[in-house]
């Protein structure tokens, strides 16, 4: 049974059901319709399991939880940062214990490149990413710097990426 402030916690997560795909813009939609998370909870269990600093120009958005493995609960939370913006997957037992987060989806910037990813879970599940840069001047993504993986979740919860080959 889970603590009251971490079921509080995931009520902020509307349930959706698989399959389901991410791109950048969704953040616009989930704006619409989900609530902020209030500080604690944010202190709770979004800022300690972070990778990036945290300044008073971040903003998070709770977006939606599905279910594909039993005992755990995978929930997507979209994160603003100057010129980054991020879809990630955080995933947590039934008690609210952190177990593993990863990058989803998102627009960004890195060293003068705009980069594009997106995310779909299928039916069962699996992950499946792709990241591409774009050109900047007709702003098409350029399919020779193209990269696809897949993300497996493990039974522990943790998160493996393996590229595939296309």
């Amino acid at each position: 049974m889970p603590s009251k402030p971490f079921s509080d916690f995931l009520s902020f997560f509307p349930k959706t059901t698989l399959p389901l795909t991410i791109q950048h813009t969704d953040h616009h939609q989930f704006s619409k319709t989900n609530d902020p998370l209030p500080d604690p909870l944010l202190l709770s269990f979004v800022l300690p399991n972070l990778e990036f600093e945290v300044d008073e120009f971040t903003e998070f958005l709770p977006c939606l939880q599905y279910e594909s493995m039993p005992g755990m609960h995978h929930l997507v939370l979209w994160t603003a940062r100057l010129m980054h913006y991020s879809f990630y997957l955080m995933n947590f037992n039934l008690e609210g214990t952190f177990l593993d987060m990863e990058e989803i989806a998102g627009f960004y910037t890195d060293n003068n490149r705009i980069i594009q990813k997106m995310a779909h879970v299928d039916a069962e599940g699996n992950i499946f990413l792709v990241e591409g840069i774009l050109n900047e001047t007709q702003n098409e993504v350029q399919p020779d710097q193209t990269k696809k993986w897949q993300i497996e979740i493990l039974p522990d919860g943790l998160i493996q990426s393996s590229a595939i080959k296309l």
